[in-house]
């Protein structure tokens, strides 16, 4: 589907005319006259002017509905020019409107247009008989049929619009030649030494043709755009010498067309000389300290942002306020670094200099709250983390910039220092609210529980508080919506598992840095030799030490049936023994660190996490304790020009269980999030005839993933190996290990979590281990 913008008549500024003495302000309107050439006089013109009127004869005069019934006259686009007037009369006023008349277009006509239908091009160009003959219009009609074709591959077309037939007939006419249809069937890149031909291509918009994916459309002026951004590209990585073509190779019949990219890349600079100049606060020796680049190493604009990034944070606890060096007017008062290339006379050397200018030291102080037409305030200000007298610390405030996209509350979110005392400014926090409540209705499928159907409603922005008064707060969407809180109601029927749940969430307990969790559900689950049934409820309560640090109390109680033992009479006495309902209850506790930017793609920090559970505190079947331990670490590897990120993720998990467990609460591993190439829960000690997994107390995993961009950023891929073992006692048995690559596909339909698919070879085995070549994620719901 291919759409144009709409061009629309040029509005007039405000009628200046209009201004009339207050004392005709509120007197009666006795007459509305509507004055021009005869031919708008006479005829059914008149009715619609009158009908676009909102002043009425006998009520009283207002100003501004006269200036707007001006505006809107002028808005039906048949008048050359429109007035509004005012004639006071003994009693009251007279209200005139003399409107011009225009040459209008009598006819449209299309010629020579094969490949598109005329209603598509009617509906790109924005005119209709009947309207006034505006040169503009016409121009930016004409050029978006232009536009229009050349999204079909008719990069060549061309439109013209006869003078004659307009000017005598009122007929508009729209000559159209097509041109060739053209397809970019190949991409190329020639005379590139330095940078593969897949990095240079990634910068360029210009692609060839793919089914589906992209139409391979020819547009000169993006590819000089592309010609500009491979020099640019050069030029950010220290080749200021590199020069780049560009060069078009046609089919016979002009329908293909090969783009070949012509680079001379010249000499790669490198950096004689690091100075600092302005610096008065931070001695150099510090600065030099966090600037990674050094003399000698090439230049890099990549290297030399960060560096200035680096610098930025260094200065950001002192209370200047950083301002981006392409601000269009910048404050002297605020903190500015502008990195500058002085050249050498001799090729291939470049002095590289920070010219810093460090403004004043601010303190904070009032903290301002815009935009916010849903939510509280205090969900804001708590996020902020920074209190009134404390110095600016431009660091902090980008961090609760990030806690505040984090919510997804907002759309937008900016925060801006505001005021002129000399020595303080006020933080304005501005948020665009955006829809925190979803009904969903979808299906997925996993290579660990099979078919799943998804039935959810979410609000991220929960109160339980705000009861609606009225079927307005309902429909304006502001009923049981604002305290940041959590709710959702999740029902998953699916092949394998059956399942329903109610989650609540309270993140500030009391408006105290505390958090409350329930939860109820009930699940049913196809094991491989057994079903497994649970009923039961989880609370915790959660508290927060710094930015990164948190604890966790939880407890739980729950019902487990075991049912439906498939050739009950060969199964392992670990299964049948709890055959039927079994009572467990626990208490325990969860220490965690979590320093990454982001819960769905985290790109750096690491996340730490260690839990103690005590099964049987409240009575039950069962006693024993549990202890976990899981981190992971996450480091940018890479990142190109379009701020893509290659991710090196390690992670390794720890479990121990002391005392006699049941196995459905022993240790498992395999399938996607453990050790791929094994199914899920293939992993595991074994007993019975039947040699049934029956879990064990003892578990140690870990691995290294790359994650990396392939195709914009909603395909990624990964290359890992994981690693581990399940053992029945506190040892290191037979280690499984396993190498792989897969894929990550975002998808908006999907949400933000990707569809995934995995790869995956054992390396080292049991052989009593079940493997899965393949495993994947797909689901509309995650």
């Amino acid at each position: 589907m291919c759409c144009a913008p709409l061009y629309a008549q040029p509005a007039p500024a405000t009628q200046p005319g209009l201004a009339v003495p207050p004392a005709l302000v509120g007197k009666p309107v006795e007459e509305i006259r509507i004055l021009g050439q005869t031919h708008v006089v006479n005829s059914g013109v008149q009715a619609e002017i009158r009908h676009q009127i909102q002043t009425r004869e006998g009520e009283k005069f207002d100003p501004q509905t006269v200036q707007a019934d001006y505006q809107r006259i002028y808005g039906l686009k048949r008048f050359s020019n429109v007035e509004a007037r005012v004639e006071p009369t003994a009693t009251g006023v007279i209200v005139i409107f003399v409107v011009g008349e225009q040459s209008q277009i009598k006819e449209i006509v299309f010629r020579g247009n094969t490949a598109v239908d005329n209603d598509t091009l009617k509906g790109a160009i924005g005119l209709k008989a009947g309207e006034a003959i505006d040169p503009f219009r016409i121009a930016s009609a004409r050029e978006a049929i232009e536009r229009l074709y050349k999204t079909r591959n008719f990069t060549y077309a061309h439109v013209d619009v006869p003078e004659d037939p307009l000017a005598k007939k009122g007929e508009l006419i729209f000559n159209i030649v097509q041109g060739p249809n053209v397809t970019i069937r190949k991409v190329e890149i020639l005379g590139n030494r330095s940078f593969s031909d897949d990095k240079l291509k990634d910068v360029v918009k210009t692609t060839s043709w793919f089914p589906i994916f992209r139409p391979g459309t020819l547009d000169l002026d993006v590819l000089e755009q592309d010609v500009s951004a491979i020099r640019q590209y050069y030029e950010q990585h220290g080749y200021f010498d590199a020069r780049v073509g560009r060069k078009l190779s046609f089919s016979a019949d002009q329908s293909e067309v090969m783009v070949s990219f012509v680079v001379d890349e010249g000499r790669r600079y490198t950096i004689d000389k690091i100075e600092f100049q302005g610096n008065s606060a931070l001695q150099e020796v510090r600065l030099r300290k966090v600037v990674r680049l050094t003399t000698g190493k090439h230049y890099d604009q990549e290297a030399v942002d960060r560096d200035v990034r680096n610098i930025v944070t260094l200065y950001s606890p002192l209370g200047f306020i950083y301002q981006p060096a392409q601000t269009m007017e910048p404050n002297p008062a605020y903190l500015h670094i502008r990195p500058k290339e002085v050249f050498h006379k001799d090729a291939g050397k470049v002095d590289l200099v920070f010219d810093i200018s460090e403004g004043r030291k601010f303190r904070v102080g009032r903290i301002l709250v815009k935009g916010n037409t849903k939510t509280q305030d205090k969900v804001i200000l708590r996020e902020m983390r920074v209190t009134p007298g404390q110095l600016y610390n431009s660091g902090e405030i980008q961090n609760a910039i990030d806690r505040l996209r984090a919510l997804q509350f907002f759309s937008d979110v900016r925060v801006t220092p505001i005021g002129d005392l000399p020595e303080e400014r006020d933080v304005l926090v501005e948020v665009t609210e955006q829809s925190t409540a979803r009904f969903l209705v979808g299906a997925g499928v996993t290579s660990n529980s099979g078919i799943i159907g998804n039935i959810t409603f979410e609000q991220r922005n929960f109160d339980w508080r705000a009861v609606p008064t009225s079927s307005a707060d309902v429909i304006n969407g502001r009923a049981f919506v604002g305290a940041g809180e959590y709710f959702r109601i999740n029902l998953e029927p699916g092949t394998v598992v059956n399942r329903a749940t109610v989650d609540f969430v309270e993140p500030w307990l009391f408006d105290l840095p505390y958090s409350l969790g329930l939860n109820l559900g009930v699940s049913d689950r196809v094991r491989d030799v057994y079903s497994e049934q649970r009923t039961g409820a989880h609370v915790s309560i959660g508290r927060r030490f710094l930015p990164d640090w948190s604890v966790k109390l939880t407890l739980r109680g729950e019902d487990v049936r075991i049912h439906e033992i498939d050739h009950e009479e060969r199964r392992a006495e670990e299964i049948l023994n709890l055959l039927g309902h079994n009572t467990v209850t626990a208490a325990g506790f969860e220490v965690r660190r979590d320093t990454t930017d982001s819960p769905i793609l985290a790109t750096r920090g690491s996340v730490i996490t260690g839990s103690y559970e005590y099964v049987g505190a409240f009575g039950g079947d069962f006693h024993f304790h549990k202890l976990d331990a899981g981190c992971d670490f996450f480091q940018t590897v890479h990142e190109d020009v379009l701020e893509r990120k290659t991710v090196l993720r390690y992670h390794a998990d720890a479990g121990y269980i002391n005392g006699d467990a049941p196995f459905f609460e022993r240790f498992y591993a395999g399938g996607i999030g453990s050790i791929r190439g094994f199914k899920f829960r293939g992993i595991s000690p074994r007993s019975g005839p039947r040699q049934d997994a029956i879990g064990g107390e003892f578990t140690m995993t870990g691995g290294v993933e790359l994650n990396f961009p392939v195709y914009s950023d909603s395909i990624r891929g990964v290359v890992f190996t994981d690693a581990g073992t399940v053992e029945s006692s506190v040892k290191l048995g037979t280690i499984r290990s396993s190498v792989g690559v897969g894929i990550r596909w975002t998808l908006p339909l999907f949400g933000q979590v990707p569809l995934a698919f995995d790869l995956a070879y054992p390396v080292t085995k049991d052989d009593q281990d079940q493997k899965q070549y393949f495993s994947f994620s797909l689901g509309l719901l995650q």
